[in-house]
């Protein structure tokens, strides 16, 4: 019987198919995605949630890469404003298309949660459904996201809101520029998490210190976004591992 490989190479992967003299086989495309789904789950379809301002108003969006994709709204779970130090929800009057979710609000920053629920991976592609509903699963994650924009000027830009998985700036943003270095923290439940996967502009940069640091390059003129994700191992019927997504958006000083 073809068995499937997986060699290591740095950060790539090589896969190939042999049969049970040694010799080397071409992979079916059923194959090859299965493998490459097992070794990084999602990683070429998922989208990043983020905050932008526009105007007096604050824009929810789900997507990468310029390019926004359609966004369940009944899984956004909060949208909290803060503002001189007080915080308050304003999902209820959020102004919601099937493209975005929108609130008209002064905010010092805006924290968003979206409950991506229970995700399966099968021989035939993933299904957003628990391990427990699927009888020919292979692996499985629970995905929660969260989205926080700043107003860089403002004095408690760089205090944590509090959500499960936060970015916060560890350097004053509030003149940061295009091609200047800049550090940023990644905290769960409000604790320095060494080892988290840091992306800007949806393309992974590095991983955070045992301080939860990294430091990376503002790469955008106008509005940067900054991702960073965290796996937990999960004892659970319905999943394998519990993904943590969060990004921090804030707007470059010209």
């Amino acid at each position: 019987m073809p068995r499937l490989t997986v060699v290591s190479s740095g950060r790539y992967y090589v896969f190939a198919m042999r049969n049970t003299t040694g010799r080397r086989l071409r992979p079916s495309t059923r194959s090859l995605a299965l493998a490459l789904s097992l070794v990084a789950p999602r990683l070429a379809v998922a989208h990043d949630l983020w905050v932008a301002r526009e105007g007096g108003e604050l824009v929810l969006r789900l997507g990468h890469e310029g390019q926004v994709v359609g966004i369940d709204a009944s899984r956004v779970t909060t949208m909290r404003c803060v503002q001189d130090g007080a915080g308050r929800d304003l999902r209820s009057s959020a102004s919601v298309t099937p493209q975005e979710l929108r609130v008209a609000a002064r905010c010092d920053a805006l924290s968003a949660r979206f409950d991506g629920g229970f995700w399966t991976l099968t021989p035939d592609g993933e299904k957003n459904l628990p391990k427990s509903q699927v009888p020919d699963a292979v692996r499985s994650w629970a995905s929660r996201q969260f989205a926080k924009w700043i107003d860089a000027r403002a004095p408690q830009a760089s205090r944590p809101l509090g959500d499960e998985l936060e970015i916060v700036p560890a350097d004053d943003l509030s003149r940061a520029r295009e091609g200047d270095k800049i550090a940023v923290r990644v905290l769960v439940d409000g604790k320095p998490a060494p080892g988290a996967i840091v992306s800007v502009g949806h393309k992974t940069i590095g991983e955070t210190d045992r301080r939860g640091e990294v430091r990376l390059r503002i790469r955008s003129k106008s509005l940067e976004t900054v991702g960073a994700t965290v796996r937990r191992p999960l004892a659970s019927r319905d999943a394998d591992t519990l993904v943590l997504e969060a990004t921090l958006s804030f707007e470059v000083a010209r």
